[in-house]
């Protein structure tokens, strides 16, 4: 009889931070296609407020967008700073994807129903999949107790206050949404006081910049969706398409562009600070949520141009939503840049520039000037601050490296 035998759990050790070609894993990148779709989801119910003029369809937008980025996060910060990449580990990860696809079916009814109890089982199975790592961390990994266990308690604590969430009166459950919310930031910042650099900085940038990437998704969708309809519904679909379509995917090629020209994990790597994981880990929630918001906007734009009798959307109602998006990305990014990059010296010159651009093409386009000649107009915009930022990079590149 042939024995049987079952792999070793390896023994889980805290990565080196300095660890050469750290780069993402293809589990990771498995586990990043459940955010596409949580990410759509998002988007799209924004662009159904909006195509209402509902405008309390942002804050909606911003809360469904904290709980999948927030459970992103969490996963992405620890397989930064202990992956073992052994069954066990693979299996958790598992479990969290699970996890992961109820918290985006969740997303799909966040717009009518709100939170339900999908959504807060979707959290629940993610965050005991994530404890029995933690719990490796506290057994193995000398010197990590503190943060592990801190993890732990924080963790079954938060999530024992949203079961509990559940069955609060209707009254009292949005106040304490905010009150919730604000607890899942700062438990990360408390349980990682005491072991807060441990992470790979040219690993955590790649994560995030593939996230981004993952939501520059949702623009490269709604101009998908522009040709296809003015391809269907337009007897000038070969003008419109090549003029309006060319224009939205210069449009968000020039965001892409813009982001990458920012050496994050350069400076992760070159000025590593203890507060880094609330700077970059939490001011990239204002980036991220900006160009899924833009894919909202971009949706809008083929309403306004489409050629339909009595449509609510116009084309400088589409313009200045679309404008609002860009200029919220750009200005979080900017200041993203600033904080993170003490030596930066053009950050605000290249805002002010932008700034200038996209109000004059959104004024354009509201005394008459045909959406498509506005919106590439606004690539300048990026396109400006790209430049910008070159130059700077490669000033400040040559100063010698000042770590904290």
């Amino acid at each position: 009889m042939i024995p049987i035998t079952v792999p070793a759990i390896n023994k889980i050790y805290a990565r080196d931070p300095n660890e050469p070609h750290r780069p993402s894993t293809t589990l990771e990148l498995l586990f990043d296609l459940v955010y596409v779709i949580a990410v759509a989801a998002a988007a799209s119910g924004l662009y159904q407020r909006l195509l209402e003029h509902d405008f309390s369809g942002f804050l909606t937008f911003i809360i469904a967008f904290f709980i999948l980025w927030n459970a992103w996060t969490s996963f992405t910060w620890f397989a930064s700073g202990y992956d073992p990449d052994d069954w066990y580990y693979r299996l958790s990860v598992l479990l969290q994807m699970f996890g992961s696809l109820m918290i985006a079916a969740n997303i799909n009814q966040f717009f009518e129903q709100g939170l339900t109890w999908i959504g807060v089982t979707g959290y629940a199975i993610m965050r005991l999949a994530s404890c029995s790592q933690w719990w490796r961390v506290y057994q193995q990994v000398e010197g990590h107790k503190r943060v592990a266990g801190r993890s732990i308690i924080g963790l079954l604590t938060l999530q024992s206050v949203w079961i509990l969430w559940l069955f609060l009166p209707a009254s009292i459950q949005t106040p304490a949404l905010f009150l919730f919310i604000i607890a899942e930031l700062l438990m990360p910042l408390w349980a990682r006081a005491a072991q807060s650099l441990n992470w790979h900085p040219h690993h955590i940038a790649e994560r995030y910049g593939l996230l981004t990437i993952i939501v520059l998704g949702e623009g490269v969708l709604g101009v998908s969706n522009n040709i296809q309809y003015f391809l269907v519904n337009s007897d000038s679909a070969a003008s419109v398409i090549i003029l309006l379509g060319s224009s939205l995917v210069a449009l968000v090629f020039s965001l892409w562009w813009l982001y990458f020209t920012i050496p994050f994990g350069t400076i992760l790597n070159n000025e590593r600070r203890r507060y880094d994981l609330f700077l970059f880990g939490y001011g990239h929630f204002f980036v991220f949520a900006a160009l899924a918001a833009s894919g909202s906007a971009l949706n809008l734009v083929t309403d306004a141009r489409a050629d339909t009798a009595n449509r609510m959307v116009t084309q400088p109602y589409a313009m200045g939503l679309l404008m609002m998006m860009l200029l919220a990305f750009l200005v979080t990014l900017t200041y993203l840049r600033a904080l993170m990059c003490r030596k930066s010296s053009y950050n605000m010159i290249a805002l002010v520039l932008a700034i200038i651009i996209i109000g004059l093409s959104y004024i354009l386009v509201t005394q008459g000037l045909a959406i498509t000649y506005g919106i590439w107009l606004s690539i300048l915009a990026p396109a400006v601050m790209t430049w910008y930022f070159y130059q700077d990079n490669k000033r400040w590149q040559k100063t010698p490296v000042n770590i904290a």
